[in-house]
């Protein structure tokens, strides 16, 4: 071990991480990769007011971090449609000075529909009443004591769902009639699933127990299936998750689905189903496992060469090949293939290949094995199946949320493990570009999270959502607790959508790697184990 420790100390003493300029950085095309640098640049008050300012061509995506950094230095001031701008000279006290247009306008504000006075309101509903009756509808809303029940009086869904957004404390019992008209508007699924996952608006979500299953599809009818459950009204969740499966496009959605019908019936022929799916997820493995279908193929890749020329450790090098391979087509696809057929570049070959088999098969690679094989096995699948849902092993993979590497580490954690933890001299953020960096701090950052918690599953939540978020959720009463489909009702309703998703994936990936590494383990040992008792109680495994 200490040796180990020696190695890695020579190893980060060696290192220096690329600098950029914002000279250079211009000449590149926008990519992740430059906005992360740009970042980084502002971040360190590197960048002068003048260069700020010609910033905006150079950013691939305004939004977020460097959003935020870019208008310390230069302000955001809010676009103003200069055929509107006279429009919002008019106050709450003057608006029945303006024109029509510029009425209509202001009022599509339900803050400023709320600063008027009542007299003014009436005023302007009559004015509107033929032209624009969803105004009328807002302004007489908002001239009684509960503007969201005289919304439901009129079935007016728009009307609803601006009240909602404007402010989500609304809570009441909708008849039949409105409650079936709520799924036609656009903005019904991330209703529904808000109020759901979070248990909020019980009132609402009782009453979306009266939606006809024929008038949802997709997500909405999975997620009332799920809100159904919740009320113990299992042949209306059947309903609901038929529907989802037979509307879902993606395959590993379907299968969700197809296993709620089998839980809530135990029919056989689901179940059947679901074993001969062809795609690899936790249901499916599970399907799988109950019914002694063979493990899925899982493919294997040996390239003969060592290496191309393609740079490995160059971020803008991969931001260029991967839109290249996104926007290829599949004779291109088999050009591309032939090229990073090597040991070195297997990552991005497997990444090739995926998209040329349009993900009908399962590559479940071992990128640079060597810095992880003297882990146990547990880990090494551990490592494994967080590594290849993070970045699908590329090393110079950045996020949105820049963060970086195999491992995905965020800047701010890497720089405190680096930095506070292990305490290397001149440590950079950019290490985590190496794969045995990379590994390594995963295996380091592991260390602390399987302290705390001991199944792999929300071993994963914590890893993406982040401990404290993990353990909010295991403390709560009704969450991986005893009782009726559980652990997989929780599973449905883990509050942030992002871990909901990234733990599913993560062990259906532990799993396939405890298998490729002679190490097998039932999911349903797994699934078994999740039921924690007591609040406390985070550490069963």
């Amino acid at each position: 071990m200490i040796k180990k420790i020696l190695v890695f100390l020579f190893i980060f003493s060696s290192l220096n991480a690329t600098q950029y300029s914002i000279e250079k950085l211009k000449k590149e095309e926008n990519s992740l990769a430059k906005d992360y640098y740009i970042y980084r640049l502002l971040e360190k008050n590197k960048i002068s007011k003048k260069d700020a300012q010609d910033l905006n061509s150079h950013i691939f995506r305004y939004i977020g971090k460097i959003k935020s950094e870019l208008e310390k230095i230069i302000p955001l001031k809010p676009y103003i449609n200069p055929k509107y701008a006279k429009c919002y000279t008019y106050t709450a006290n003057t608006i029945l000075d303006a024109n029509l247009t510029c009425q209509s306008v202001r009022l599509n504000s339900l803050v400023f529909i709320a600063s008027l006075n009542s007299k003014d309101r009436t005023t302007l509903a009559q004015t509107f009443k033929n032209q624009r009756p969803d105004l009328t509808n807002l302004l007489l809303a908002f001239n009684t004591s509960d503007p969201m029940s005289y919304m439901v009086q009129k079935e007016d869904i728009n009307g609803f769902f601006k009240l909602y957004n404007y402010s989500k404390k609304y809570d009441l019992d909708l008849n039949t009639s409105l409650v079936n008209k709520l799924p036609y508007h656009i903005g019904f699924k991330d209703f529904a699933q808000n109020i759901i996952i979070k248990k909020e608006n019980p009132k609402f979500r009782h009453s979306m127990l009266e939606i006809n299953p024929e008038n949802v599809s997709e997500d909405s009818a999975f997620y009332l299936g799920v809100n159904a459950l919740t009320y113990d009204k299992t042949e209306l969740a059947y309903d609901f998750f038929k529907k989802a499966a037979q509307s879902f496009k993606s395959q590993s959605n379907k299968d969700n689905a197809i296993f709620w019908m089998w839980l809530i019936k135990n029919n056989e022929e689901d179940l059947k189903t679901l074993s001969q799916s062809s795609s690899l997820n936790i249901y499916s493995l599970y399907a799988k496992e109950l019914t002694n279908t063979p493990f899925p193929k899982i493919e294997s890749l040996n390239p003969s060469k060592k290496k191309n020329n393609f740079n490995m450790q160059d971020p803008f090098a991969w931001q260029k090949i991967n839109k290249q391979i996104r926007d290829a087509n599949a004779s291109q696809l088999d050009v591309l293939a032939k090229e990073f057929d090597t040991q070195e570049t297997l990552p991005i070959y497997a990444y090739i290949l995926e998209r040329k088999n349009n993900f009908k098969k399962h590559y479940f690679i071992m990128p640079y094995y060597d810095n992880i094989k003297d882990y146990n096995k547990t880990r090494q699948a551990l490592i494994l199946a967080i590594a290849r849902q993070e970045s699908r092993f590329i090393p110079t993979a950045i996020s949105v949320s820049y963060a970086l590497g195999m491992m995905q580490f965020m800047p701010f954690l890497a720089n405190h493990i680096g930095e506070k933890e292990l305490k290397i001299p001149n440590f950079d953020q950019d290490f985590m570009f190496k794969p045995e960096i990379a590994y390594y701090f995963g295996n380091y950052h592991l260390n602390y999270l399987e302290s705390r918690l001991k199944s792999p599953l929300f071993v994963a939540y914590a890893y993406n959502g982040g401990i404290g978020f993990t353990n909010r959720m295991l403390a709560r009463n009704d969450m991986f607790k005893t009782g009726k489909f559980e652990p997989f009702l929780s599973m449905e309703l883990v509050p942030y959508q992002e871990s909901r998703i990234y733990g599913k994936k993560v062990l259906a990936n532990y799993i396939v790697y405890r298998h490729l590494l002679n190490d097998s383990i039932k999911i349903s040992d797994i699934f078994e184990n999740l039921i924690q008792n007591k609040a406390n109680d985070l550490n069963k495994s």
